[in-house]
C-alpha cells in the first residue's frame, strides 16, 4: 500500500511500508500549476515520471507507473536499489 509524507507545503514523499520510492509535489512555477510526481528508485531503463492537473490524478498515475516498474523488475534488483538509497539505513 503506497502512502504519503508531507514533507512540505502540497510536497510529499511516496512511501510503499517505510520505504520511499517517489515524490509528489505541486509546481507552484508553472502556470497554471501542476502536481509533477517521480519515482526516486534508482533502476536501469528509465524512471516514471508525469505531471497532472490535481492531486489524486497524480497519486492514481504514480501507483500505475509503480506497479509497472515493478512488474518489470526482479526483488533482487530491488532490494539492490532499496539497498543503495538507504546508505544512511533511514529506510
Amino acid at each position: 500500500m503506497l502512502k504519503l509524507r508531507s514533507i512540505g507545503l502540497s510536497d510529499y514523499s511516496v512511501l510503499e511500508g517505510r520505504q520511499r520510492i517517489g515524490r509528489i509535489r505541486l509546481a507552484i512555477e508553472r502556470m497554471p500549476g501542476v502536481w509533477l510526481w517521480n519515482v526516486t528508485i534508482h533502476l536501469t531503463g528509465g524512471l516514471p515520471m508525469g505531471s497532472s492537473k490535481d492531486l489524486d490524478t497524480a497519486k492514481a498515475e504514480f501507483k500505475a507507473a509503480w506497479k509497472a516498474l515493478k512488474a518489470r523488475t526482479t526483488p533482487e534488483q530491488l532490494a539492490a536499489a532499496y539497498k543503495a538509497m538507504n546508505i544512511r539505513d533511514d529506510g
